[in-house]
């Protein structure tokens, strides 16, 4: 079972039923769909809800290193973890996506933000930033712990900032790719 924050609850947040890509056998549902089941209350099936939903919680509620005001959905930043995409040079060290849902030129000129941003890459812990793409299509993400990244955190927060700006740049021109579902018969997609 996986340790949660103390205080930390999912209330009406529901980013976990809209912005991931999910395909597995178990469940499937394109990225920036929301599922079937999710209803404002809540989960309409909750208490029968599969197995990989039950197990998967979001990283505000799983590490109390992230701020306490970042839940999903008030602060539009969705973070996940994961070795996918993590270069051997980490040596196998879970990295954290930060997932910009909200308003993303806004959160990336945050203060709390950056000085996130830039101790991950200092303590060299891996850490992506990714937009989501248009439903269907994958997210689009990029590995921040770069040198270029890795110098500016050693200068100033606005060095930090500079690159991130020019990542969302990035993201706006990007070719997003359609996702082919492989378990597309346990499709929840809306």
């Amino acid at each position: 079972m996986v340790e949660l924050v103390p205080g930390r609850e999912c209330g009406t947040c529901n980013a976990c039923c809209v912005f991931p890509l999910i395909d597995s056998p178990e469940i499937s549902k394109l990225s920036g769909a929301v599922c079937r089941h999710s209803k404002a209350a809540g989960c309409d099936i909750y208490e029968t809800r599969p197995g990989l939903c039950h197990r998967f919680f979001c990283g505000w509620r799983r590490n109390a290193s992230i701020p306490g005001d970042w839940r999903p959905d008030r602060s539009g930043i969705f973070i996940t973890f994961g070795t996918e995409g993590v270069p051997p040079q980490f040596g196998g060290a879970s990295g954290l996506t930060l997932m910009l849902v909200g308003n993303a030129l806004k959160t990336v000129r945050q203060a709390e933000f950056l000085s996130f941003v830039a101790n991950c890459v200092s303590q060299r812990v891996p850490v992506f930033l990714a937009v989501p793409g248009p439903k269907g299509m994958q997210a689009a993400s990029l590995l921040l712990n770069e040198p270029q990244m890795e110098a500016a955190v050693k200068q100033t927060r606005s060095a930090v900032r500079l690159l991130l700006e020019q990542a969302l740049k990035r993201f706006a021109a990007h070719a997003y790719v359609p996702y082919v579902m492989a378990h597309d018969s346990a499709d929840v997609s809306s």
